[in-house]
């Protein structure tokens, strides 16, 4: 189902609804339409980049309990005298979920680009907040085929970002930039550093485990697996130390500690060693920005779009409704290749790497419609060449 969410949540606002938002803030009707037009982009690329860095859960949870009822009475929202309790609670949101500083810069570049006051322009993106979080619930919660989880949530917000693109009036993305909007939201209260580290630190002692385990193991052929295994736990060691920069190295955990695994196995002789628990917490792979280009938000619309895309396939007649949707991927991918060569040799192996594990979750859904009759017939000449492109990142 195709929709423009920048679209739905400024539609709140039409007819007497903005001169009744123009009320509320006391600007003129002129300046508060600007100013709309300005703040719903920036407001859903500043979600959108949050709920990346955080895999979606933490937005998810503000929309899971947001009420959504407020939609069904705009007028009533802006003109009664809920208007200042909503307004609190928007504040609040914006704070938690974006942080001060990244809602401060936004508030200051929509006012700076539309002429409206700094007050003004604090207070609309304090009213808008809970509207569109509201919009998110309807579309995530109301049967628009998205799944009821933070995975559902980002494949909508990564869908709608060329949308968000291009609903953004000329000059505010680069105000926002200056203004290092997208670093503050990624540096909120260090919470993503703090988790990479924890996860890091999980890792550092599960390999530490194996390493004993491994080392025991291979007293009995020599000293060389405990050596493999102990370089491979150092390793690790050290991305628990780096902290919020082993986010900036895009350090394997899990393969660190896949290493360690295959050392104790090939050097030991796969000896019958009863190893301890080594579970190794998921890391969310953080995004790369190449030309003003988010790769990491490229990628997750891009298997967004394709799942979407696919999921809803149950006969002939809806794989061909789905045609145009994988080709508007395909274009995607081939954008992305246009710039995958100036993405920093460092960085390619996480990347191709979350290009991989979607590739995992999406092949067998392809796999599966394709067993439907008359489906692969349709399908063959959009998706072969798409799963071809995309293999190419890996």
């Amino acid at each position: 189902m195709s929709f423009n969410l920048v679209d739905l949540v400024k539609g709140q606002f039409g007819g007497p609804a903005l001169g009744q938002l123009g009320a509320l803030l006391g600007e003129d009707s002129d300046k508060t339409e600007a100013a709309l037009g300005a703040a719903v982009p920036g407001l859903l690329s500043g979600l959108t980049s949050a709920a990346n860095a955080d895999g979606g859960a933490s937005l998810f949870n503000a929309v899971k309990d947001q009420d959504d009822s407020l939609l069904d009475n705009i007028g009533g929202l802006l003109t009664g005298g809920n208007s200042s309790n909503v307004m609190d609670q928007g504040s609040n949101l914006l704070g938690s979920i974006l942080g001060n500083g990244a809602a401060g810069s936004l508030a200051s570049a929509v006012s700076s680009l539309t002429g409206i006051g700094g007050k003004s322009s604090s207070g609309l993106m304090s009213i808008l907040m809970p509207i569109v979080l509201g919009m998110v619930k309807r579309k995530v919660f109301g049967g628009g085929g998205f799944a009821q989880n933070a995975g559902g949530l980002l494949s909508l917000l990564n869908g709608q970002k060329d949308n968000i693109q291009a609903a953004m009036p000329s000059g505010l993305q680069n105000q926002l930039q200056s203004a290092g909007f997208m670093d503050q939201i990624s540096n909120l209260g260090g919470g993503a550093a703090s988790a990479v580290s924890g996860a890091a630190g999980a890792a550092g002692n599960a390999a530490g485990n194996i390493a004993d385990a491994a080392g025991n193991a291979a007293g009995h052929v020599g000293n060389a697996a405990g050596n493999a295994v102990d370089g491979a736990a150092n390793a690790a060691g050290n991305a628990a130390s780096s902290g919020g920069g082993f986010l900036r190295k895009f350090l394997p955990i899990a393969a660190i500690v896949a290493i360690a695994l295959f050392a104790w196995k090939l050097l030991t002789g796969n000896k019958d060693v009863e190893l301890p628990n080594a579970s190794v917490p998921s890391i969310e792979v953080p995004s790369v920005d190449v030309g003003g280009v988010n790769i990491g938000d490229e990628i997750g619309g891009i298997f967004g779009g394709a799942t979407d895309a696919i999921s809803g396939i149950t006969d002939s007649a809806s794989a061909e409704a789905a045609v145009p949707a994988l080709q508007d991927v395909t274009g995607k991918v081939d954008g992305l290749s246009g710039i995958w060569e100036k993405v920093p040799e460092a960085n390619r192996g996480a990347l191709s790497g979350l290009v991989g594990s979607n590739m995992e979750k999406l092949t067998p859904m392809l796999d599966k419609a394709n067993e439907i009759p008359g489906v692969a017939d349709i399908l063959g000449p959009v998706t072969g060449p798409l799963l071809d492109k995309l293999k190419a990142f890996m």
